[in-house]
């Protein structure tokens, strides 16, 4: 049982001793060369193997330093040793940030690896950690590679438990004790200050302990005791009575028991025997029987004899043998022991021995004994001589001298070690500086670092002053430049406009200095551009000047720009394109890009407090953009621009309120809604569809509305209703828990201040909150409408044969429903009546393929109501409207015959005419001249534009029948004014008398019909008929400047006629004396003779 209950704890150090492992040390070290010691309770470990380079670190971590102590045996190195080259120390923790140790203790003072008078040092450690380092020497000169066994050391370290220390651990640690005070001086104190074991007196007895290893463990077993169950005298209880040695005819049965005396000695026989079997043998011999043994303990100080064994009275029936002669004494001088020894025979006829068989007496020699030196007790060990840290303490003892030759007393007098009653308050101080690291840069201007470690502060000491990391700067040698390129410049200018050119870039090579790499590559390099082809002349619209504004000369498919009139910032834009027949023709200028300066301002204060917002930064004043706003949309917009600026803004302060949760006050509702309400005055209709035709889509401002009304949504409490009512739109936003069942109905008409447009409308829009179902968290939503009174007029839809029948509707609900199990009813009444083909459309953003653009029949459905509404059934929220087909026949049948007021005019003005042509006819033989012939093909002329005006009201659906139409009319309207020029000219010849019939008539009809011919043809090629009749009437369109190829001429010839007046006045001078003979009368009057004498 003893060897099993030492067996497991040796295994245990066997295994610990060959089962080291390591790993990442907790503190500094090397990030190459670091050990650390962990779960560890014994080991060794040898500086060859683990501190081989520099700077190099070994670890021992403590599991919990509140139960156990690190106790360390180190060998010193046997030859030459570097000072201070190796730090033995412990501490708590280690900071990494400031390279500081809490509560670091150096063991150098302790170890003094470097002192040669002793061989062996111990430590004792409390702390988490115990390290030992080698750090590079002084004098900055590592040892080579092949001088690292000179300085090598071992260590042990061992782990003691505080409380119930272990045997082997026990035994070990007292080993390092004994050795560690034999050899401790004054001035090499024992580094072992305490330990949990009784090393030295066996301890007094604890109740409930037992005394194992020279150690009393408390809380054991107790071994098995006799039939007492208790010990006496020292003795234990006695064994079990052995086998009888004989068979029959009377055997003896032998016990023992043990000695384990408290005192000096046991008083009492070790071994005791009785009779046993005794029947008798048939047939066989007796054998001696085996005596019993016994001793009989004396006190080595008193020789009494009272104590000897005495041989009971023999019987007759039994027989003994006599005693021995008594041995020669123990000793030869002094005080020793004789013994003798005696045999019982017993037999079938006699009765047992009785009494002792063994006797021991004190015997006295002559000789005198030599008396050793023996060691008094040592004395208590002496005060620690600091009263906090370090110090230490001894004790001594007093050796009692040899006698007659006695060996004298071996071992030291005084025993020292180290002591630490009390912590005192240790300042921060600085390691030596490691060695400077290498430089950063192999060549040039670099940097190296070195850095220290701080000791301390412990127990409320100062902090160590100062940096724990030095840099400097360092140079080797110039490094080799390469050479490197500059930036590229700037591409050069084309070297042709168009048709393909080249154009170049530089740039310039700084170096290489140092013998380094020249730049790689080209210093300069080139590529194509403007490969387009070269515009024809007819493919370039010319420069025209428009009042202020000079357009240059663009080609077709580009852009032409010039700066916004004073009172805007930015440019206007206008687009030169090609038309049907390849020829270029500038569009209309477009504003999209000019924002008045009031706009401009409220733009920029809006992304300033953008950006802020973005930022994280407060922001005030969004009240106020929003108010100023309002203020300048009620003024109008002068330039497209300024819609998109607007719009912009309200864009940029509703991200501003989602953001930063600001609220807004009802007075900010409101200058919100009627800001989008002064975006839809009629005014603006032309605005909007040139911003539309430049790309701004009206999806921004329907994207923008529904923001707002999610915004608002979000800053309502539960059954809260917003009703706003403008000019030009109607908004309601209602917020209500989603268990709500009652319905929305739109408009509401019964509110204070309603509008005359709001009341009379007839739209109705109904939605069932119990048809909404929202996902899973959401308890409640916001259910906005939106009614735009003319939203329907601003939409295109890019065609002559379909338009909008009805007001345009926004349906917003926030947040968007997972499903719509019924579907949402809007009734429209129609704006145009005598249309077919009623279509109900929903906004969808993701349509782009369609024809009717974002507008989307899919998920809607119309259900007529009679002929003048129609009901919309549809499946989604979104912005609805009504598309209807133009009935061309019931139009033609109404508006495209002529009214009575055109027909009575041009009936009346026409049959004058063909009277007056009659009339000339009838008397052309008296009548007969230039002037006549000018009269009736003007006449002509007026008759047949009176008839084309009649045709075209009745052909504007007929698409070439009305392009013929407005040719005709530009033709004949034309020759009317040049024949009226025409007269003018013959009245002028006729009173200079320069008028010759054959040769002037031809030039009449020439300038009557000739140039108005030719006005029109160049008109109808250049356009190729594009702008000769529209969807209303046949005549010429009022877009793309083509009526001034007829207002133009008309003006020339207005002024050629006062220019011909004005010269055929002159010459009338001399002729006025009518009653001169010989002299002319020349014919004043513009009619002919016979009608100037009527």
């Amino acid at each position: 049982m003893a060897w099993s209950a030492l067996t497991g704890p040796c295994v245990a150090l066997v295994l610990l001793f060959f089962g080291l492992t390591s790993c990442t040390p907790s503190g500094p070290a090397s990030a190459t060369c670091a050990t650390l010691e962990q779960s560890r309770f014994f080991g060794v470990f040898s500086s060859t193997s683990t501190l081989h380079s520099t700077p190099c670190s070994w670890t021992l971590q403590n599991p919990d330093p509140r139960r156990y102590t690190v106790y360390m045996k180190i060998t010193k190195p046997t030859d030459s040793c570097v000072p201070r080259q190796i730090k033995t120390f412990q501490f708590d923790s280690f900071i990494e940030t400031s390279r500081t140790y809490l509560g670091m203790e150096s063991f150098d003072e302790v170890v003094k690896l470097c002192d040669a008078s002793t061989t062996v040092t111990y430590l004792e450690s409390t702390k988490q950690f115990l390290q030992i380092r080698k750090v590079a020497a002084r004098n900055g000169v590592e040892m080579l590679e092949g001088q690292n066994d000179v300085n090598e050391f071992k260590a042990e370290f061992l782990v003691v438990g505080k409380r119930n220390p272990s045997m082997p651990a026990c035994q070990m640690l007292c080993q390092w004790l004994e050795k560690c005070l034999s050899s401790s001086t004054h001035d090499y104190p024992c580094g072992i200050m305490n330990t949990p074991c009784q090393c030295w007196e066996v301890p007094k007895r604890k109740p409930g302990s037992c005394y194992k290893g020279g150690v009393y463990v408390e809380k054991c077993l107790p071994t098995s005791q006799s039939a007492g169950g208790r010990y006496s005298n020292g003795w234990a209880g006695w064994g079990r009575w052995s086998v009888c040695s004989q068979e029959c005819d009377g055997g003896v049965q032998v016990r023992s028991r043990a000695c384990q005396p408290e005192d000096d000695v046991c008083e009492g026989t070790v071994e005791e025997g009785r009779a046993c079997n005794p029947q008798p043998c048939i047939g066989k011999e007796r054998n001696r029987s085996q005596g019993l043994r016994a001793i009989v303990g004396l006190k080595r100080d008193n020789a009494d004899n009272s104590n000897y064994g005495v041989v009971a009275t023999q019987t007759a029936d039994s027989k003994t043998d006599e005693w021995s002669p008594w041995s020669t004494c123990s000793i030869t001088c002094g005080e020793g022991w004789q013994s003798r020894t005696r045999i019982c025979a017993t037999s079938s006829f006699t009765t047992q021995c009785t009494g002792a068989l063994r006797e021991n007496r004190p015997c006295n020699n002559t000789a005198v004994c030599p008396v050793d030196g023996a060691w008094d007790e040592w004395t208590p060990w002496s005060l620690c001589s600091s009263t906090c840290g370090r110090g230490y303490r001894d004790r001594t003892r007093i050796c009692k001298q040899p006698q007659n030759g006695g060996e004298p007393c071996r071992g030291p007098t005084r025993q020292t070690k180290f002591c630490n009653i009390a912590v005192c308050p240790v300042d921060g101080s600085w390691n030596e500086w490691s060695t400077w690291s290498p430089c950063t840069a192999s060549c040039s201007n670099g940097t190296m670092q070195r850095i220290r470690e701080c000791n301390g502060p412990s127990y409320g000491g100062s902090e160590c002053h100062g940096s724990w990391k030095e840099s400097a700067t360092c140079f080797l040698k110039d490094c080799p430049v390469d050479g490197r390129w500059h930036a590229w410049s700037s591409w050069a200018s084309c070297s042709k406009t168009c048709g393909g050119g080249l154009q170049q870039r530089q740039r310039v090579c700084e170096g290489p200095f140092f013998s380094g790499e020249p730049c790689p590559g080209e210093k300069g390099e080139q590529r194509r551009c403007n490969e387009k082809r070269c515009p024809e002349p007819h493919e370039i619209c010319p420069e025209q000047n428009i009042g202020d504004v000079v357009w240059k000369k663009t080609a077709a498919g580009d852009m032409a720009a010039v700066a916004c009139p004073a009172d805007a910032s930015g440019v206007i834009l206008r687009r030169c394109t090609l038309d049907a027949v390849g020829l270029a023709s500038w569009e209309s200028p477009t504003h999209t890009n000019c924002v008045s300066k009031n706009y401009d301002n409220i733009q920029m204060l809006s992304r300033e407090y953008k950006s802020k917002a973005q930022m994280g930064q407060s922001v005030d004043g969004v009240a106020e953009v929003i108010s100023r706003l309002r203020f300048s949309s009620d003024e109008g917009a002068k330039y497209s621009g300024d819609l998109l600026a607007v719009m912009e803004i309200l864009k940029n302060t509703t991200e501003q309120f989602k953001g930063t949760r600001l609220r807004l006050s009802n007075a900010d509702v409101e200058n919100y809604v009627q800001t989008i309400s002064n975006l839809l005055k009629e005014e603006h209709r032309d605005k909007w569809e040139e911003a539309q035709l430049m790309g701004a889509h009206i999806k921004e401002f329907l994207r923008l509305v529904e923001d707002f009304v999610s915004m608002i949504g979000m800053q309502m409490s539960g059954f809260q209703d917003i009703y706003e009512v403008t000019e030009n739109l109607v908004l309601s936003i209602h917020k209500r828990p989603t268990s709500t069942n009652s319905n929305f109905t739109f408009p509401v008409k019964g509110w204070r201040g309603m509008l005359d447009w709001v009341r009379t409308s007839e739209e109705k829009i109904s939605v069932s909150p119990g048809f909404l179902l929202f996902a899973d968290g959401n308890d409640a939503f916001v259910t906005g409408i939106v009614l735009y009174r003319n939203l329907a007029s601003i939409l295109s839809l890019q065609s002559n044969t379909t338009l909008l029948n009805s007001k345009v509707v926004t349906v917003i609900v926030n947040p968007t429903p997972t499903l719509l199990s019924t579907p949402v009813e809007i009734e429209f009444p129609h704006l145009h009546n005598g249309t077919t083909n009623e279509t109900c459309l929903s906004w969808d953003d993701s349509e782009t393929s369609s024809l009717l653009g974002s507008w989307s029949a899919r998920s809607c459905r119309a259900v007529p109501v009679h002929s003048f509404r129609t009901k919309c059934v549809c499946d989604s929220i979104s912005t609805f409207a009504i598309l209807a087909r133009v009935n061309f026949d019931s139009i033609m049948d109404k508006s495209l015959l002529p009214s009575v007021t055109l027909i009575v005019g041009c009936g009346v003005s026409s049959l004058t005419l063909l009277l007056l042509i009659i009339i000339y006819v009838s008397v052309w033989k008296y009548i007969r001249s230039e002037r006549s012939v000018i009269l009736i093909n003007f006449c002509l002329s007026i008759i047949c534009s009176n008839a084309l005006i009649l045709i075209g009201q009745t052909q504007a659906r007929n698409k070439v029948v009305c392009t013929l139409v407005a040719a005709l009319l530009h033709f004949f309207f034309l020759s009317s004014f040049c024949w009226v020029l025409t007269e003018a000219w013959q009245s002028y010849m006729a009173v200079t008398g320069r008028l010759r019939n054959r040769i002037i008539r031809k030039r009449f009809l020439c300038l009557g019909w000739g140039l108005p011919a030719l006005v029109v043809a160049v008109s109808v090629g250049f356009t190729k008929a594009k702008g000769y009749g529209t969807v209303n009437y046949c005549w010429l369109s009022l877009e793309g400047g083509l009526l001034y190829s007829f207002v133009g001429p008309a003006a020339a010839v207005v002024l050629s006629i006062v220019v011909e007046l004005l010269r055929g006045s002159a010459p009338l001078g001399p002729h006025l004396d009518v009653c001169r003979p010989g002299h002319h009368r020349p014919p004043l009057c513009p009619l002919p003779d016979p009608l100037c004498r009527l």
